[in-house]
């Protein structure tokens, strides 16, 4: 965390892991108020929740798709010290087989006598919100006055998943290609290269190192080359990233959408989480009919 951009009291991150289980509701628009699931000890009245999002979308054809997507939010209390608090939020959805279903991470400054907030927390999910079964949040934060350690300090006592690697099919033509592995980031800035992991689009991912104004960024670059001329396929990689304890720590999504090119998604990451000797790494790589996903 760059320290030109906070001034703070407090030096050392203050450190906020929750696991928690979800029982959707089998009409979305039940969750389209957010749901509270636990207070955070950070300021009074400060809650983490979550809410249901209807968003509108473009399918590989161009048709408009509507998805109602899942989100973590943070809403209530205020930043009453005199200096910036720093918010890094990684949240993760998941499934009953304890599956990756979607994960985002967001970097958000809260500045004094602002509200406390985290936007962004979203990805796209064209999947039942029924599936969702348990939500993990990690929360690094800088700039408290008072940052009451042994209150913040709860960590994730879940160990890591085993590895594993293997097809994921869905309905509809949809198929996922599901990973679970241990990833030792390295000294370089390519940190990770996969093979074709989709059969109709072929595609590739590399995770990259990259900088900018100061700011570390994790990008998701992906790259493909379809069978066919014409694209018939869309394509949606979801991927979290664990610390060597089990620890969610950041996590992303790209989304391949018709004959748009190749996207690139970048999302901040703490520096220091890519200078660990081992990391695990959760990925899917889903594939369908295009406006299946």
């Amino acid at each position: 965390m760059p320290q030109k951009l906070i001034i703070t009291k407090q030096i050392d991150p203050v450190i906020y892991d929750l696991d928690l289980p979800i029982h959707p509701p089998y009409d979305a628009r039940d969750a389209f108020d957010a749901i509270p699931m636990q207070l955070l000890p950070f300021a009074d009245g400060l809650t983490v929740g979550w809410k249901v999002s209807p968003m509108q979308f473009v399918d590989g054809l161009g048709r408009d798709l509507k998805l109602d997507c899942p989100s973590i939010v943070i809403t209530g209390g205020q930043n009453l010290g005199d200096t910036p608090v720093v918010l890094y939020v990684v949240a993760a959805f998941y499934d009953k087989e304890n599956r990756l279903l979607s994960c985002q991470t967001s970097e958000h400054i809260v500045q004094p006598w602002e509200s406390y907030d985290i936007p962004g927390l979203w990805s796209r999910f064209p999947f039942p919100i029924t599936e969702i079964a348990r939500a993990s949040v990690g929360i690094t934060s800088y700039g408290w006055e008072e940052s009451r350690p042994e209150e913040t300090q709860i960590l994730s006592k879940k160990k890591p998943k085993p590895e594993t690697k293997y097809e994921w099919k869905r309905d509809g033509g949809v198929v996922g290609s599901y990973s679970f592995q241990k990833w030792n980031p390295g000294a370089g800035d390519l940190l990770l290269a996969t093979e074709p992991l989709s059969k109709e689009n072929r595609v590739r991912i590399r995770l990259e190192r990259r900088k900018s104004e100061g700011l570390s960024y994790l990008a998701l670059v992906q790259s493909q080359s379809p069978k066919h001329s014409v694209k018939t396929h869309d394509h949606l990689i979801q991927y979290a990233i664990y610390t060597e304890e089990g620890r969610l720590c950041h996590g992303g999504s790209c989304m391949g959408m018709g004959n748009h090119g190749d996207l690139v998604s970048l999302v901040p990451i703490l520096p220091e989480l890519l200078e660990s000797p081992s990391l695990y790494l959760e990925l899917v790589v889903w594939e369908g009919p295009s406006g299946t996903l």
